[in-house]
Order: C-alpha cells, then sequence, then structure tokens
C-alpha cells in the first residue's frame, strides 16, 4: 500500500498490481468490500449503462440534460483517453487527484484481505465519490458485460443497454444471445429497461418476463425523426407514467442519434423534473472525445476525425458516419485512416467494414502487449485483397509516426480518421486542438 500523501500515479500503479488477473468477472470480492463502505445501497437515483457501443454517448447526454436541468450528476465511465481522473465526473468534471487518493485509500483500507483488479477499485472510488459528494443521480457505465460486471453490485432505478453486438467473445460468448443474456444481468424487477436496438434479442425478452420489468425499444416506444433539412431532429417517447413524450426541432450532435435518443428516453423515466429547454440546451453543446470528434492538427492544419470504434458493428456505423460526412462536404477529395487495433479483435471484420470509405491506409501498432503488430495487420489486408484496390498501404511502429505521416502526406481537402481503439485514439489525440 502507497504511503500516505502518495501521488495519484503511485496508487495507480498499486492497483493494477493487487490483483494477479487485469480480468476477472464476479461480485463477491467487490460486493464485500463495497458493504464494508456502505456504498451498497446508494442514497442517490442510479442509471447503468450496459451495452457492446455507445455506452459513454449514452452516459454524456444523460449528464448534459440532467445538468441542465438542475440535477447534480455522478458520471462513471471507462476506458479514458488523457488521464484516469476522467473516468470519474461530478457536475461534468472530471475528479481531482486529491479527492481520488482519498477514496482509493478508503477502499484499500475496507477490502481487509480482499483481491481487487483495477476497475473493481476505480468502480467503487466512483460509488464513493459520488457518495461523498451527494450526487442526486449516478450514471455508472459497465466495464464488461453487465451480469458479472463490479457497476452491478448497485440495483439501477433505469437500466440501458445501448447495443448488442458481438465483442469480448472470450468473456461474454460467440453469439449475440449469449452476449445479449450478460448485458440482460444489469436488468432489475420492476424497474424499466431502455433498449437501443430496433429487435431485441431473444435473451433480453426472456429476462423480462422473468422480472415483470417494462422494456422501452427503439422503434416500437421511442423513435427518432429527422428533419429533411438535416438540421435538426425530433423525438417521441413515454414519460415515467407511461404517457406519450415529443420534442421537437432539437439540435443535432456529433454523437449517434440511436444513443442519443435512448439516453432521453432513460432520462424520461426518472422521478424529476424535466422540462423541453433542458432537453434542447443540453444538446446543444453535447460531444465526447473520440466519438466522431472532429479535430485540426496543430502542426499542419488537417482535419481529422477521432473515434474509438473498436469492433465490426461500430466499425460500420463509422463508415456510414464518414459517408455521410463527406455527402455534407463534397469538398473533401481523400479519407486516410490511421488504424491500429488489439490482436483480440475481430480485425478483418473491422477492416472489411470499413474499406469503402478509405482511400489510403496507415497501419500502426500501440505500446501495449494486446496490440496487433502493424505488419501483421497489412498483410491481413494483403492477403485477403483488402485496401488495394482502393489505395496505398503503408505501416508504421507507433500511433504517432503513422499519424504524423498521415497529416503530412495529405492535402487541405483530405481527411485524416484515427480509429481503431481508445489506445489510438489517445496516442494523438493530444497532437490536435478543436476545429
Amino acid at each position: 500500500m502507497p504511503a500516505k500523501g502518495s501521488s495519484l500515479d503511485s496508487w495507480l500503479q498499486y492497483i493494477s498490481s493487487v490483483h494477479p488477473r487485469e480480468i476477472e468477472l464476479g461480485l463477491d470480492r467487490t460486493k464485500r468490500v463495497a458493504q464494508r463502505l456502505q456504498l451498497g445501497t446508494p442514497d442517490s437515483l442510479v442509471v447503468t449503462v450496459a451495452g457492446t457501443n455507445g455506452k459513454g454517448s449514452c452516459v454524456a447526454t444523460m449528464e448534459a440534460i440532467l445538468q441542465q436541468a438542475g440535477y447534480k450528476t455522478g458520471c462513471y465511465t471507462s476506458p479514458h483517453i488523457h488521464a484516469f481522473n476522467e473516468r470519474i465526473r461530478i457536475n461534468s468534471k472530471s475528479i481531482d487527484d486529491e479527492s481520488l487518493v482519498a477514496a482509493l485509500e478508503a477502499i484499500d483500507g475496507a477490502r481487509e484481505g480482499e483481491s481487487l483488479s483495477y476497475f473493481e477499485y476505480a468502480t467503487l472510488a466512483g460509488l464513493y465519490l459520488f457518495r461523498e459528494s451527494q450526487v442526486d443521480i449516478a450514471l455508472l457505465e459497465v466495464g464488461l458485460g453487465g451480469r458479472l460486471d463490479a457497476v452491478n453490485i448497485v440495483d439501477a432505478d433505469v437500466a440501458i443497454i445501448s447495443s448488442i453486438g458481438i465483442d469480448h467473445t472470450d468473456w461474454l460468448g460467440n453469439d449475440i444471445e449469449s452476449i445479449a443474456a450478460e448485458k440482460a444481468g444489469i436488468m432489475r424487477a420492476h424497474s424499466p429497461t431502455v433498449f437501443g436496438g430496433i429487435n431485441p434479442p431473444s435473451a433480453i425478452i426472456q429476462r423480462v418476463q422473468e422480472l415483470g420489468s417494462p422494456l422501452l425499444v427503439l422503434g416500437q416506444d421511442f423513435d427518432i425523426d429527422e428533419n429533411a433539412d438535416r438540421a435538426s431532429w425530433r423525438w417521441s417517447g413515454l414519460n415515467r407514467v407511461g404517457t406519450s413524450k415529443r420534442y421537437s426541432d432539437l439540435p443535432l450532435t456529433s454523437l449517434m442519434l440511436s444513443n442519443v435518443a435512448t439516453a432521453m428516453q432513460a432520462v424520461n423515466l426518472l422521478p424529476i423534473v424535466l422540462k423541453d429547454e433542458h432537453v434542447a440546451f443540453g444538446l446543444a453543446e453535447l460531444g465526447l472525445a473520440g466519438r466522431f470528434e472532429a479535430r485540426r492538427d496543430c502542426v499542419t492544419g488537417r482535419r481529422v476525425i477521432f473515434d474509438v470504434a473498436h469492433n465490426p458493428a461500430a466499425m460500420e456505423q463509422l463508415a456510414v458516419r464518414v459517408q455521410r460526412y463527406k455527402e455534407l462536404n463534397p469538398e473533401l477529395v481523400r479519407v486516410a485512416v490511421v488504424l491500429a487495433m488489439m490482436a483480440d479483435k475481430d480485425v478483418l471484420g473491422m477492416i472489411t467494414a470499413l474499406e469503402y470509405c478509405v482511400d489510403i491506409w496507415y497501419i500502426a501498432q500501440v505500446d501495449q502487449a494486446r496490440s496487433m503488430a502493424a505488419d501483421e495487420v497489412a498483410q491481413t489486408m494483403k492477403g485477403v485483397g483488402l485496401g488495394l484496390n482502393r489505395g496505398q498501404i503503408s505501416q508504421f511502429d507507433s500511433v504517432g509516426a503513422a499519424y504524423s505521416a498521415a497529416c503530412a502526406e495529405t492535402e487541405a481537402l483530405d481527411l485524416v480518421l484515427v480509429t481503431g481503439s481508445f489506445l489510438t485514439v489517445a496516442a494523438v489525440h493530444g497532437l490536435s486542438e478543436p476545429a
């Protein structure tokens, strides 16, 4: 255990070393420590968010709206891009080092020999800080799956399952139904669940029937209607007593509308006061680092989009958004992608999803054991003919080198897209500035 007065960096190194495995799903250890700290039943309202993609966007949307409505919010998300502190936000601000160290000290003091993983420490720290700050509403993002994720020690007033796709198959299963069953573990009896997809898997329907809990589904119970001018949109859904609710002339955001709409349905189910202007003003400034985030390279001024897409479903959505971006910016000439991925992902599926909208490939790798080597990615592409008919493929030992080359070698009317993982975006995000 770090000495009293140790830095946050010292604590982060320590919590990385306590548990022998980086990931070990299960609630028992976390529950026991939470009970000692009296964290198991928060005084605040709780929204828990699971899903393959879109979790962070749902949390950010709810946070923005609830802040406008005057509620004190606590957000727990993962992973981070620049600093660990980003994982825990109170009233939209990342937690400071001093408060975070105090929380980790309290958690470690309550362990009594229990072994906690890095993520379990982080989750308990979030709950501890939300209690100390007396937040009104805690927004908790599941890290992996749902049923056995540390976040699931807390009962949610509203649950969100943003999407279901194939990812983390070593932990969650190889098919949609197995993965859906794990994510359905965050659902609670008689508390509503909001599903951000069109057709819920049968595992979710079965869980609804077992629990007797309401299920609200995109395209059925709430929906999106984008205006013809593509300048605004409308949302329709239900409030917590089951009557219809509509919001019109809503501002478009950089986040996917399906995720924004899902979050809006969730906040409308909470026992809070929510006015139309709270939603409109909240969405007006809504954005999230690494989610189709438009910036400019600090050196060349090149247009750059950062997106943390890291599975085939997310890449498919990203490709659609890039195509739409090209339609809205007809002067754009080429798209150059800086791509680095983890070896445990469906690399071929991700590249295939993105191929039709990319002209130049800058293949890289991150400085992390899980990263797939750039050469292996490039050889995989060449082996099946991907990328060869649209443009060139270059490979680099680091994301930084690939990014610098992409920005230097493209023209003013080109776009650089950085994607493949959170670590890919994190490696070069600081080399850009807001557009």
